[in-house]
């Protein structure tokens, strides 16, 4: 499956033009509602409507506001429905990142929080339907129908391409801040951070 939730806008394009398969943002938001380099801009979103893909919210805080302290639940509710009005309640998820950010919102702080999220979408305007599509059909589907490409290629024999080009910079995340990866085939053992896991929490002092 193609997740193109850490790739330019360009890359995300390309990528849409080019491929067979729907596509995912595994964990972003929407450009329009929050100017941010990881957000997907509106021209992107409609392509991901003619691509029948999927782009799954994030709750990242630096995905929803300038300050992470400032970030809240509605904000992300903000995008949430920015999405589905743009592009239809078909085509849009929830991605909430936990496995990889290093502060999180208040109330959205790990899994034990979806039962207030999903309350908080519907108390927002949106039908059961709607949420059952945002809390997991819409991804399914996704799934299923990467697959049936996948096993259309494989019986036409589309050979994948794993070509690396020369000269690439490989990028790790630090907890803060993008760096070029020390470690790209992960042997220094440096972890998904570069540096050892917080002990405590996941909140960032400011």
């Amino acid at each position: 499956m193609i997740d193109l939730s850490h790739v330019s806008e360009d890359c995300a394009k390309e990528a849409l033009e080019l491929t067979k398969a729907p596509v995912m943002f595994s964990h972003s938001n929407a450009k329009s509602v929050f100017d941010c380099p990881r957000n997907v801009s509106d021209s992107v979103l409609d392509m991901v409507l003619a691509n029948h893909g999927i782009v799954m919210v994030t709750f990242v805080p630096e995905h929803v506001t300038t300050r992470r302290k400032d970030a809240t639940m509605d904000m992300v509710l903000d995008h949430l429905f920015y999405i589905a009005n743009r592009i239809g309640w078909d085509f849009v998820g929830l991605g909430s990142d936990f496995d990889g950010i290093a502060s999180v919102i208040q109330d959205l702080e790990d899994v034990k929080c979806y039962p207030r999220l999903l309350k908080a979408i519907l108390d927002r305007g949106a039908t059961e339907e709607q949420l059952a599509k945002v809390a997991g059909e819409n991804i399914l589907r996704v799934w299923k129908d990467v697959v049936k490409i996948r096993d259309e290629m494989s019986a036409a024999r589309v050979e994948p391409v794993e070509d690396v080009w020369d000269g690439r910079t490989w990028w790790r995340y630090d907890g803060y801040y993008q760096m070029p990866d020390p470690d790209p085939k992960d042997k220094l053992g440096l972890d998904w951070y570069g540096v050892p896991p917080p002990e405590e929490g996941l909140y960032i002092k400011e």
